[in-house]
């Protein structure tokens, strides 16, 4: 064997230690690894010059090897390792597999509905500004990352289909100008690696590990292109094109049982015992607030569309319309006061108790004293699955089922 030989192997080697940890079956393997803010620098940055030290050393090798006459049986074993590997790499690796759109393509509500039916589901995100955008939940599955650049406000949207969580983060301050890549999934949540602070981040603990600050969350919502078009009628809708990586993620890797309500299957294992007392992947509201957490079922609403609660200091006010498709949260508290609400006539307007003031599903004062006024969005995980909230919130409270512990319920 020829020292040829022996740069060849060590640049295949390299190669595959360059490459495998971010690819997606490694990743699954190894995912408290991608998960930490060092390991993802060392997959998704310091990897790249060992990429480039193999091919360094392995075209050294091939060059001199053609240059005496011959290739060895050990060189060309390691160039089809090498080249192997490269195409894995290209088929499998996050950063191809989950490039984020950077330039996204939005076109109106009346064209979306015409291109994907009434009954496509959509997250909407709501800016700074309170103004509306909807995303096409199923295409957003396998970039999982969006970001909407343009206008004063600019975010990131982001969709994790293991959780069923959409999450959207204003770009802002030290997190002006994010690059943020998928490194891995923990506990079945999607985990982030920022390159521009060098820190790793959680879709569901809104923490950016490795730094001092967190991002702002911005409020979202997810509902089916009716509802929307009814609620946001001159919104935007965000689309993009499918390419062969869509089939090749979607139909092999993202396991439709894995998404399913009515199916038990997890990809990745828990952190904490499975919390039953609500059906695993039955959706519910998901509020965190002065360091409390709690739930709230989707299915309380079946009774009544209006529900108030409390969470430390803020007064909340739970609105469901639209066959319990559309459920958004507000702040009671309006200018000073604290009000309260009941239903209107109809089911398109409630009214509150002290001024009697009309006020729409989205939130907005139509006619009387507070008129134009806008309750302000409580931001939290909208129909997130129980399973994943539970898991990471395990001190969670349940609606209407406060003093029910998790501890609780596993002794009954």
């Amino acid at each position: 064997m020829s020292g040829y030989d022996i740069i060849a192997m060590a640049a295949a080697l390299l190669c595959a230690l360059a490459v495998l940890p971010g690819t997606l079956g490694i990743l699954m393997l190894t995912n408290k690894i991608a998960a930490d803010a060092a390991g993802a620098r060392l997959i998704y940055q310091h990897s790249i010059k060992v990429l480039i030290l193999s091919a360094i050393l392995i075209l050294i090798a091939i060059y001199q090897s053609t240059s005496n006459g011959s290739m060895s049986l050990a060189l060309w074993g390691s160039v089809v390792v090498y080249t192997g590997v490269c195409i894995f790499g290209f088929l499998m690796h996050a950063r191809f597999l989950f490039k984020p759109v950077r330039k996204p393509i939005f076109i109106s509500v009346e064209s979306a509905l015409k291109k994907f039916g009434p009954d496509e589901e959509v997250v909407g995100v709501f800016d700074s500004t309170g103004k509306p955008y909807a995303f096409v939940t199923r295409l957003a599955r396998r970039p999982h990352i969006v970001y909407q650049p343009d206008g004063d406000t600019p975010f990131i949207m982001t969709h994790c289909i293991l959780s069923h969580s959409s999450m959207a983060y204003e770009m802002e301050g030290k997190f002006k100008q994010p690059d943020i890549i998928i490194t891995a999934a923990m506990a079945n949540n999607m985990v982030f690696y920022e390159r521009s602070n060098q820190c790793a981040m959680t879709q569901l603990h809104n923490q950016l590990l490795g730094a001092d600050f967190d991002r702002k969350l911005l409020p979202t919502i997810g509902v089916n292109l009716k509802t929307w078009k009814a609620l946001y009628p001159d919104s935007q809708v965000w689309i993009r094109d499918k390419d062969w990586r869509d089939t090749f993620y979607l139909k092999l890797f993202a396991r439709a049982d894995a998404i399913d309500p009515d199916s038990p299957v997890l990809v990745y294992p828990l952190q904490n015992k499975l919390d039953d007392r609500e059906a695993m992947k039955s959706f519910v509201l998901g509020v965190e607030l002065d360091n409390q957490y709690k739930a709230y079922p989707v299915s309380i609403f079946e009774n009544d569309h209006l529900v108030h609660d409390e969470i430390g200091t803020t007064s909340l006010l739970l609105v469901a319309a639209y066959d319990n498709d559309y459920i958004q949260i507000f702040n009671r508290n309006v200018e000073g006061p604290t009000l309260a609400f009941v239903s209107g006539k109809t089911n398109d307007y409630f009214l509150d108790n002290e001024t009697r003031s009309q006020w729409n599903m989205q939130g907005l004062c139509t006619a009387g004293d507070y008129e134009g006024t806008q309750l302000e969005r409580i931001t939290h995980y909208n129909k997130i699955f129980w399973f994943v909230w539970a898991d990471y919130h395990p001190q969670t409270t349940i609606f209407g089922r406060e003093s029910e512990s998790a501890a609780s319920a596993a002794a009954a």
